[in-house]
């Protein structure tokens, strides 16, 4: 290798059930230490942006069936907000708000002419830096599991 020459990080091939086959870059994976509810097995995630802004795919690398779309809940919600707690710095190692990404997984309407909703109760928050991840449940805050916003 030359002098001045960079290492480019390995792509991971990932097979999604859903998605199909992926390529995705080792600065896309978020490893979630106690899983997702109802998951806990499934702890290593591809985090993946989707071609339209504030959409995501969450696809996990883990098992191949479970992928969850994923919403930036902010400009559907203009009341919502999160507050930090300890726990929530602890298990994301960080408390700087550049580091942190907050979305909400999607339920997509299984009739016509209703509409998707978003899980506010417990979002999905992301250390973007170091590739962690946690689901926090926020039994305080005025939001539910199914709140109905139009994408």
């Amino acid at each position: 290798m030359s002098a001045g020459a960079t290492l480019t990080p390995a792509l991971l091939p990932v097979h999604s059930d859903v998605l199909g086959p992926l390529t995705v870059a080792p600065d896309q994976v978020v490893e979630f230490a106690e899983g997702l509810y109802g998951f806990p097995t499934a702890t290593r995630f591809a985090l993946l942006p989707t071609p339209r802004e504030g959409l995501y795919w969450l696809q996990s690398l883990d098992h191949t069936a479970l992928v969850f779309l994923l919403v930036d809940p902010f400009p559907f919600f203009a009341h919502f907000h999160v507050e930090l707690g300890d726990a929530d710095k602890s298990r994301l190692a960080t408390a700087t708000p550049e580091d942190i990404l907050v979305l909400a997984i999607v339920t997509m309407p299984t009739r016509p002419g209703e509409r998707p909703s978003a899980n506010l109760h417990a979002p999905l928050m992301f250390n973007v830096r170091a590739g962690q991840g946690h689901q926090s449940i926020r039994p305080d805050n005025a939001f539910g599991i199914r709140e109905e916003f139009d994408l």
